[in-house]
């Protein structure tokens, strides 16, 4: 039984594995990057390249375009050829001078063969002079809101003359903040405006609600404080999603490769305690099932001695004859003495098989000891004052009380 549990298990571990691995190569596709965000903020007039990362396992021809951002925005290279497993680095130039100041928000879209891969990109443009600047911050309890429900930031706005509440600064100033919410692909779901007064430093929050019917994924909410030339920006990212926790959601949606490990880790780890849980309960069964079968026997033994005792009693000789009386009883007990030693040495083996985790065996020597019952040994316990005959006839009786074979 435990061999066709063990092969069982075995079987269904190499299925999961097989499935799992099939299910981790569609997941990964034809197209892999390293990078998951890119973020840069720049004063009007500045430029700067990064690099994106891309690969290819299986290779091919692969398309690469700017989504969301018409302008201010450009690959190095639209149309890469892979080799198979073949990385390349590709250069993403972000140029201030041609846009306005303000918040940009696309995604380069990455896709080869019917695989298609998204990295968010968020472009933030200052004004070449700065005076009041922004720390957009939100909650962790914020990070991920279902739809229908409302998301609260808080901005920190603070007078970049002041020097930190060193000096005067600008004094008590009153700036514009206007307050957007974006999706990856430059779509503007929320845009709302407030004026407040600043001296050196300003602590607002500001609430926003969404309707039950927004599409599900990341979103940028963005405040540009406008402050007469001055514009500072600053920016946060945020997750619109029916689960509690987006963390095994890629941008796309998919169920990421991280994710179907651990899916699998801790189902395998439940299989496997599931199964460690029923040998030990299969070992721990049959033992007691052992403890319940020497208890009846020896209850049985004791009440073939009482028998016998009661005859042998009767008999001329010893009935008046008080050696002979504490003789019997002593032999009675030494009898019992051996039957309980034989009972202990088979508990002992059994524990020898359990502790090698030997169910099989565990269940035929059981088996053993159940077919050979304690009639077939019943003549080794027989009193010395009794003979075969007397013997015989309250073995029939025994019989009948407890069952043959039992």
């Amino acid at each position: 039984m435990e061999k066709k549990g063990v092969l069982l298990v075995f079987t269904l571990m190499l299925t999961i594995f097989l499935v799992f691995s099939a299910v981790s190569v569609n997941a990964e596709g034809n197209i892999e990057t390293k990078n998951v965000l890119l973020k840069f903020s720049l004063n009007k007039g500045e430029s700067i390249t990064k690099s994106i990362v891309i690969s290819s396992p299986t290779g091919g021809d692969a398309r690469l375009s700017v989504e969301g951002i018409e302008n201010g925005v450009f690959l190095s290279e639209e149309s890469v050829v892979f080799d198979k497993g073949e990385e390349r680095t590709i250069g993403v130039f972000f140029n201030s001078s041609s846009v306005s100041e303000g918040v940009y928000v696309g995604n380069i879209k990455i896709s080869l063969e019917g695989d298609e891969k998204r990295i968010p990109v968020i472009f933030e443009v200052e004004s070449k002079d700065v005076f009041f600047d922004g720390n957009l911050e939100i909650p962790s309890k914020y990070s991920d809101i279902s739809p229908g429900s409302q998301i609260t930031v808080q901005l920190n706005v603070f007078d970049l003359l002041s020097g930190g509440g060193t000096s005067d600064g600008l004094g008590s100033s009153s700036v514009d903040v206007e307050y957007s919410v974006r999706d990856l692909y430059g779509d503007v779901l929320v845009s709302e405006k407030e004026n407040f007064v600043v001296d050196k430093k300003a602590i607002v929050s500001k609430s926003i609600s969404f309707p039950k019917d927004v599409v599900e994924g990341q979103y940028v909410f963005s405040a540009v404080i406008n402050y007469k030339s001055s514009i500072g920006t600053s920016t946060d990212l945020f997750t619109v999603s029916k689960k509690s926790s987006g963390s095994l959601l890629d941008f796309e949606g998919s169920i990421s490769n991280l994710s179907l490990i651990l899916i699998f880790i801790g189902f395998m780890f439940i299989v496997l305690i599931l199964f460690f849980m029923y040998i030990i309960r299969d070992r721990d069964k049959l033992v007691l099932e052992l403890k319940e079968y020497n208890t009846q026997e020896l209850q049985r033994s004791k009440s073939l001695m009482r028998e016998q005792e009661r005859i042998v009693g009767k008999k001329e000789g010893i009935r008046k004859n008080a050696k002979k009386k504490k003789e019997l009883q002593k032999e009675i007990k030494n009898k019992l003495e051996k039957i309980k030693k034989k009972n202990e040495e088979r508990l002992k083996e059994f524990k020898k098989l359990r502790e090698k985790g030997d169910v099989d065996a565990m269940k035929r020597k059981l088996g053993e000891w159940k077919k050979r019952g304690y009639h077939t040994e019943v003549m080794e316990y027989k009193l010395k004052g009794l003979t075969e005959g007397e013997m015989k006839n309250l073995l029939q009786k025994w019989k009948k009380k407890y069952g043959a074979g039992k």
